[in-house]
């Protein structure tokens, strides 16, 4: 005798494939929520925990140290996925990037072996490739009042040109394209675009503070983009 309950039942996990397993969360969702959790997490800390504000934001303090430890992460992944694999252009693309943005971290050794960077026009060292950002906002507002602007607007819209690019793959899941491969690039350039709009156009302490959070932020995605290169040496 059949049970039309059961039968029902059967029939409704037969069409929901129930024994088929979990997608695993991508490479995008899994960043988004380390970025997050740093990001809140630090924000919280610097706020509630007055004594916690300056080893975390200071220079060379905790936030810097963690976007350095990321870096060199993903340099590292880079180059053994490359002499595992061979040379790839993402991985060539990450590995530089990383190592670029980790030598800048490091002004380029300046404060590690004591060396003196040379004078940045207008005040300051010259002590990293984002100084130059700094040097071309000086010279534009020199040249001509609120051309300096005209400079941060193009920075900004260059960020939220790469936001929407890197998150653009998230609406589009079921489909393969350059952009679902190599969106967490696209995301890693409107972090740095974004830090460096906050470092050029703002003197104050909070500012200084976003900035060096998003560059940890940079270097976290950075980290999972040379990663899902090399684990997925065929995408």
């Amino acid at each position: 005798m059949h049970d039309p309950g059961r039968q029902r039942l059967r029939a409704v996990a037969i069409g929901s494939d129930a024994s088929a397993p979990l997608a695993a969360p991508s490479w995008m969702s899994v960043a988004l929520a380390t970025v997050a959790f740093c990001s809140l997490g630090t924000a919280a800390l610097a706020f509630f925990v007055q004594s916690a504000r300056a080893p975390l934001l200071r220079e060379d303090g905790i936030v810097e140290t963690a976007a350095v430890l990321f870096l060199a992460c993903a340099v590292l992944i880079a180059a053994a996925a490359t002499a595992k694999h061979g040379l790839r252009i993402p991985l060539v693309v990450a590995g530089g990037l990383a190592l670029i943005e980790l030598l800048d971290e490091l002004s380029f050794g300046a404060r590690l072996f004591g060396f003196a960077p040379p004078a940045l026009h207008g005040g300051g060292e010259l002590d990293g490739v984002h100084d130059l950002l700094i040097v071309g906002y000086r010279l534009l507002n020199e040249s001509y009042s609120g051309l300096g602007i005209v400079w941060l607007g193009g920075m900004i819209a260059l960020s939220v040109t790469a936001f929407g690019a890197a998150l653009r793959q998230t609406t589009r899941e079921d489909a393969r394209s350059w952009l679902s491969d190599h969106g967490l690039l696209a995301f890693h350039v409107g972090l740095v675009g974004l830090a460096q709009v906050f470092d050029v156009g703002a003197t104050s302490r909070i500012a200084g503070a976003i900035e060096e959070v998003l560059e940890l932020n940079a270097a976290i995605v950075l980290a999972f983009y040379a990663a899902q290169q090399a684990l997925e040496p065929g995408r």
